[in-house]
């Protein structure tokens, strides 16, 4: 979430900070697209295949435990995206940014939109991936949910990469991110790297 990330800026500033990362010819995937700029990054990096999971949908947003409230997501979206704070103004603007994505990157042979959440496309049961990048429902319990079926996608030897991590002064949920990815190491005995200020990466 799971749910589409909105941010204040259409462009991840740190997720360049792992593109190294990004091996030739693999197969990975990104959680959580939006305006599909770190997609186009890791398109730029060569690889094979690329699986986009976003549901463009403000639906999982009242379910997700990111904010306080449903109503608090739209209170702080609304100032940002300048639109009324409405359901029907947020899903007009999630349309449009499907659209956007969908006649951008989608039009590159080796991109797959999935308009669902993460949990849905999960129960697809996914060919093995060499990575996957986590930027969806930044809540713990969403990030972990994440993260845990992301290990049973992964081939061995790939990565578990994502956003959000130790976000500086976060107000809403990048707490959730520091703290899932922290148990979720512990219990499975990985371990993470820390690539700019907020990505990390878990080798499997």
């Amino acid at each position: 979430r799971r749910r589409s990330p909105m941010m204040a800026s259409p462009v991840n500033k740190d997720s360049k900070r792992i593109m190294h990362m990004i091996e030739p010819n693999t197969e990975g995937a990104e959680i959580g697209v939006w305006a599909a700029n770190t997609s186009v990054q890791f398109l730029n990096r060569g690889i094979s295949k690329l699986e986009l999971i976003d549901p463009y949908s403000v639906e999982p947003y009242k379910k997700s435990k990111e904010y306080p409230t449903y109503e608090k997501y739209l209170e702080k979206y609304s100032r940002i995206l300048h639109i009324e704070n409405n359901d029907e103004d947020f899903q007009k603007y999630y349309d449009q940014m499907y659209g956007q994505v969908k006649a951008t990157v989608g039009q590159d042979p080796r991109v797959t939109i999935h308009r669902m959440t993460s949990t849905e496309w999960f129960e697809t049961k996914p060919e093995k991936l060499d990575w996957i990048y986590v930027d969806g429902d930044h809540s713990y319990h969403g990030c972990l949910n994440d993260l845990e079926n992301a290990l049973k996608v992964i081939k061995t030897g790939g990565m578990i990469m994502g956003d959000d991590y130790l976000w500086p002064s976060a107000k809403y949920g990048k707490l959730g991110v520091t703290d899932a990815v922290d148990r979720f190491c512990k219990r499975y005995m990985l371990l993470k790297q820390q690539f700019g200020q907020t990505q990390f990466v878990i080798k499997v």
